[in-house]
């Protein structure tokens, strides 16, 4: 399994949009690995984890054709997860050709927000929309795919959706947005083996303490400690964090100190990470 981050930063970019702290001003003067579109993950060339308002740009820098994309999971209805809009390019005059036919995996709120503003273009645009509950694994092209609740804020009667991805043999957690784990997943989770973690750290510095609905580098390192003593996890198992905000993280050299002690990676836009 090959894993691409196109984007890890948290809603508003890093360096956001009109901000001018600290974080942001030095992360525009150092540039590389600290210069951050909104979180989205590609894995191998046809599974794409939420789709942010950069998408397109992101993707041209780093290469990727986004026709071959069959699959979209998307974790819930932000708009930074999941720009509506970009779902009309895939057809005349916009695209030249017809796309590949892509299966959205969704909650039941991303499928009706999906549906007012596509209603009678489904099949124009090649779109065949899942609603899932948690817990429920399906088989959406070549993947076994199972959604897990997460813990994060959204409109009432949402429930946002992390995702276990497994692919010939290898398994995948990717989990953003979310506060500390829920007990329902957790339990789940004590019956897994894991090849990778992907998690968000967006709260960096802070702790989910400050807001329930993200995680900090103190909660993910418990959440890797917990996992290794249930054996979800070894010691060597790539543990890579993402979503981070400017206002809670710092730079990228200066979260790589932080975290190097416990064997966590922070990711950045264009890390590859193969399973």
């Amino acid at each position: 399994m090959r894993m691409l981050f196109l984007g890890t930063a948290s809603a508003e970019g890093y360096p956001a949009t009109f901000c001018c702290c600290r974080n942001c001003l030095e992360a525009r003067r150092r540039g590389g690995k600290n210069l951050r579109s909104r979180a989205s993950l590609l894995v191998n060339d046809d599974l794409l984890i939420d789709a942010p308002p950069d998408l397109a740009r992101r993707s041209v820098e780093l290469g990727v054709e986004l026709c071959k994309v069959r699959v979209l999971l998307v974790t819930h209805s932000h708009e930074d997860h999941i720009y509506l809009d970009e779902l009309r390019l895939r057809v005349w005059p916009f695209a030249a050709e017809p796309p590949t036919r892509l299966k959205v995996v969704c909650n039941r709120r991303v499928r009706a927000l999906l549906r007012r503003r596509y209603k009678g273009h489904f099949r124009e645009l090649r779109l065949a929309v899942r609603a899932v509950e948690p817990f429920e694994t399906l088989k959406v092209a070549r993947y076994r795919v199972t959604p897990l609740l997460a813990s994060h804020h959204v409109k009432a009667g949402e429930q946002p959706l992390i995702y276990l991805i497994e692919d010939r043999g290898t398994t995948l957690l990717y989990a953003s947005d979310t506060g500390p784990l829920p007990p329902s997943t957790m339990s789940f989770l004590e019956g897994v083996k894991l090849d990778a973690v992907i998690t968000e750290a967006t709260l960096g510095v802070v702790n989910s303490t400050l807001f329930p609905y993200h995680m900090g580098f103190e909660d993910v390192i418990k959440l890797k400690e917990w996992m290794e003593s249930q054996g979800i996890i070894t010691r060597g198992t790539p543990f890579i964090v993402t979503h981070f905000s400017h206002l809670t993280c710092p730079l990228h050299e200066e979260m790589e100190e932080i975290l190097l002690p416990y064997g966590i990676t922070p990711a950045y836009d264009g890390l590859t990470l193969e399973v």
